[in-house]
C-alpha cells in the first residue's frame, strides 16, 4: 500500500473516531439532567419587583417542573419568551452550565416613578419610559407623580412631548444621588409646570416646565449650599427656579 492510500486511511479513521465521539459526547449530554436552577437578579438597585422565586416559578410555566428534565428537551428560547412576558421583567439570559445547572441572569425592571391616577391604579414608570402595575409585596421607592389632569398614555410616556419631558426629569434624578433621596414627589399642574416635594427640607420647589433640568438643579444645590444656612433653614417656604439666572425665595 502506497503512502497516499495510507494517509487517507489514516484520515478516515481520524474521522471516524472524532464523529464516533462526538456522537457518544451528545448521547450522554441528551441523557443527562437538569441538576439545579441558579437565578441572578442584575441590578444596581436595593430594590426590585420580582425575585428569585417568582423567576423560578416563571421557569416552570410551561415545562412542568424544569429541575430534573433531560437536556435535550429544555427549550432555551421558549424559557426566556416566557419569564419576559412578567412585566417586571425587561431581559433574560437562560443556559446550560457544564455541571447540569440551569442559569439565568435576570435585568429586572427599573422603575424610576410612580403615576398616582384618580381614573385607576397607580402605575410605574421604568427607565424606558414603560409603564408598569403595581406589585402587591414589593415598593418602589420612588418619587410619587400627581397631575392636574390625568394623562392618557397608553403604554409608555414617550407617546407625547409632556412625556418625554418627564422621562428626561426623572432620569436625571435618578441618576444623581442627591436628588433621588431629596425628591420625594412631585405634580404636574394644567400647565405642565413642576412642583417638587423634597424628602429633608421643608420648602416647595416650583420647578416650573421640566426643561433647563441640569440649570435648574445647579441653582437648586446653591440654595441649599448658601442660602438656608445663612438665612435659615425653616425661613422660607418655597424656592422658585423658573425664571433664568435667579433664585426667588418666599
Amino acid at each position: 500500500m502506497n503512502t497516499y492510500f495510507k494517509n487517507i486511511l489514516i484520515y478516515s479513521l481520524g474521522s471516524l473516531i472524532l464523529i464516533s465521539l462526538i456522537s457518544f459526547r451528545a448521547l450522554r449530554l441528551s441523557e443527562r439532567k437538569v441538576s439545579g436552577i441558579e437565578i441572578e437578579i442584575m441590578s444596581n438597585q436595593d430594590f426590585y419587583l420580582i425575585d428569585q422565586f417568582e423567576i423560578q416559578a416563571l421557569l416552570n410555566k410551561e415545562q412542568s417542573v424544569v429541575l430534573g428534565t433531560n437536556f435535550d428537551q429544555v427549550d432555551i428560547k421558549l424559557l426566556e419568551r416566557q419569564v419576559e412576558e412578567n412585566p417586571f421583567v425587561a431581559e433574560i439570559d437562560v443556559f446550560m452550565s457544564v455541571t447540569g445547572v440551569l442559569g439565568a441572569k435576570v435585568s429586572p425592571a427599573q422603575p424610576i416613578g410612580r403615576l398616582m391616577s384618580s381614573r385607576g391604579p397607580d402605575q410605574y414608570i421604568d427607565v424606558t419610559g414603560k409603564l408598569l402595575p403595581m406589585n402587591a409585596d414589593y415598593t418602589a421607592r420612588v418619587p410619587l407623580i400627581s397631575f392636574a389632569e390625568d394623562p392618557q398614555w397608553e403604554s409608555n410616556l414617550g407617546e407625547n412631548d409632556l412625556g418625554k419631558q418627564l422621562m428626561e426629569f426623572l432620569i436625571f434624578i435618578n441618576k444623581d444621588e442627591l436628588w433621588r433621596a431629596q425628591i420625594a414627589q412631585l405634580a404636574v399642574s394644567e400647565e405642565n409646570e413642576l412642583t417638587l416635594w423634597p424628602q429633608m427640607t421643608k420648602q416647595l420647589i416650583l420647578f416650573g416646565p421640566a426643561d433647563e433640568i441640569e440649570e435648574k438643579f445647579k441653582k437648586l444645590k446653591l440654595f441649599y449650599k448658601e442660602v438656608l444656612p445663612k438665612k435659615g433653614w425653616n425661613t422660607y417656604s418655597s424656592v422658585n427656579l423658573k425664571y433664568k439666572n435667579q433664585i426667588v425665595c418666599k
